[in-house]
């Protein structure tokens, strides 16, 4: 087993939690597709259990994006690091659309709790927006600056209608932003090749597959390009609790990744990233 660094996880904590109380079915449906269980946590949505869980898949880091449309603001979310240190990493939930606020919030959580990201969902929170709009401009000039990284969760399922120009938009913002380092949680599925042409072009791109990287349609691309291309830009995560830790990375253990990139993909490509 490898030691990893898990890129996308909501825990069972704080608002969060509202996910195992509501997502149950959802949970069994995705178990049943990718032939995987429902584990102890995702059922009863423990916070021990989970970390238990962590500690079975050599997880040592889980990092937890924000969710605006969870309401899961910055101050619910930071306890969890004190309570188990270097167990967990916040990125905070910040919307470019408050404005100096967002500003302001950035600068606040890097003093209190040393962030090395933020998490954004143009595409799913309350008041959509598009990648490329120029009211996110001064936030993403602030975190390239400032180094950074910028996390977004992007595929067709948080999208409310299935529009491909949102890749483009996204190409769009690292062009103008060339040194923005940017997450791309999801895969970016289904234009996961597209986002991997921008990596391609850029090292400032990650992609973070987690279920679209399983034994889904397009699945075995994220494969082929952490093991050539893409060697130093995949990034694993499991996207707990949509999908059960343990299983997720016995899965990527036996995919067909090369020996040579396993550390790289499951622990160095994040360390490197986030300065660890």
């Amino acid at each position: 087993m490898y030691k990893k660094i898990d890129f996308r996880v909501r825990p069972p904590y704080g608002n969060y939690l509202t996910m195992f109380q509501n997502e149950q079915a959802h949970f069994a449906r995705l178990a049943d597709a990718f032939d995987m269980t429902v584990s102890e946590s995702q059922r009863t949505g423990n916070l021990e259990q989970f970390v238990k869980e962590m500690d079975l898949a050599h997880i040592e880091l889980s990092v937890v994006p924000g969710r605006k449309n969870l309401g899961v603001d910055s101050e619910g979310m930071f306890p969890l690091t004190s309570r188990y240190p270097g167990r967990f990493m916040i990125f905070p939930y910040i919307d470019p659309t408050d404005g100096d606020k967002a500003l302001y919030e950035i600068d606040r959580c890097r003093d209190r709790w040393d962030i090395r990201g933020v998490s954004i969902e143009p595409t799913y929170q309350p008041k959509p927006y598009a990648f490329d709009d120029p009211v996110a401009f001064p936030m993403y000039e602030k975190l390239e600056r400032e180094d950074l990284a910028l996390f977004v969760s992007y595929s067709a399922k948080l999208l409310p209608v299935v529009d491909p120009d949102t890749v483009r938009q996204l190409g769009s913002v690292l062009h103008r932003f060339p040194d923005l380092k940017i997450i791309v949680g999801h895969g970016g599925w289904p234009w996961h090749l597209e986002v991997m042409a921008m990596a391609f072009n850029s090292p400032n791109i990650y992609i973070v597959p987690d279920m679209y990287g399983l034994t889904g349609a397009g699945s075995g691309d994220y494969i082929k390009a952490a093991n050539t291309l893409m060697k130093h830009q995949m990034l694993f995560g499991t996207a707990y609790p949509i999908l059960n830790i343990m299983d997720t990375a016995r899965f990527y253990e036996n995919c067909g990744l090369k020996e040579s990139v396993m550390p790289d993909f499951f622990y160095n490509n994040v360390a490197k990233l986030l300065k660890l």
